[in-house]
């Protein structure tokens, strides 16, 4: 079982997601609040199922713990596509969103990637990340695509460079890159960010990810490609990011 957040019949299970959503990774969370109201809850579901998976990875002391816990999140992927969620607030969140468009296949993926990367010994390579990034974040951005009902060829294929995008932003801001990679992995990134494009029409809320990218990426190039500096290391998109990804939404 895992120890993230506790439950009780009082609680309510869309508003604890978000919470989570919000305490975990706070990019996401703004870009969210931008969603549709319609689709707005099954999105953070999806984001905080992602969020117990990358915590199994990166917030234990063992690998072995890591693994029970992806394996008992990919037990319940069973239950919760059966309509019987293990009692468990992300769970009952995500068993709301499956009419939505959720897709068991997909969120096995992001277990599956995860329990890998847990198992490999770290590269970080451009070939590497690249595939890391297709393999943990590209289910993840299309089923995001999938709850907004926004899926076609072209979408798909920018959505494709946006998950790559996002995964080397994310490594370059928390992860050992070695210096003499920094460059090719963030001229990588722009590359990636430019084919994704801008947010617009009913996926705007998976483009603006990008809105973000582009300040770290900046923060990245002004501090000379240097992870260790403070701009770089700096957890928020500071206070300008809301505004930005308001005005996108906006435009979109």
């Amino acid at each position: 079982m895992t120890d993230s957040i506790i439950w009780n019949d009082t609680d309510d299970a869309p508003e604890s997601v978000a919470a989570l959503v919000r305490e975990r990774d706070r990019d996401i969370y703004l870009c969210l609040l931008l969603a549709p109201k319609s689709c707005r809850d099954a999105l953070f579901a999806l984001h905080a199922f992602n969020s117990e998976i990358l915590r199994a990875r990166m917030g234990v002391s063992e690998a072995a713990i890591g693994q029970m816990r992806m394996k008992w999140w990919y037990d319940a992927l069973e239950r919760i596509f059966a309509g019987d969620p293990p009692h468990h607030p992300v769970a009952l969140a995500m068993s709301r969103a499956v009419p939505l468009g959720l897709d068991r296949a997909a969120l096995e993926a992001i277990v599956e990637a995860q329990a890998d990367a847990l198992a490999a010994s770290p590269d970080y390579s451009l070939a590497a990340l690249l595939g890391r990034a297709d393999a943990e974040q590209g289910p993840l951005f299309r089923q995001m695509l999938d709850l907004l009902g926004a899926r076609d060829p072209e979408t798909d294929r920018r959505a494709e460079a946006a998950a790559r995008a996002w995964g080397l932003v994310t490594t370059l801001r928390r992860q050992p890159v070695t210096p003499g990679a920094v460059r090719e992995v963030h001229a990588a990134a722009l590359e990636q960010r430019h084919v994704a494009g801008s947010p617009s029409g009913t996926s705007a809320p998976v483009f603006l990810l990008m809105i973000l990218a582009d300040i770290y990426l900046d923060r990245i190039a002004k501090a000379e490609f240097d992870l260790r500096h403070s701009l770089v290391r700096r957890a928020d998109p500071g206070g300008l990011a809301l505004p930005k990804l308001w005005w996108a939404a906006r435009r979109a």
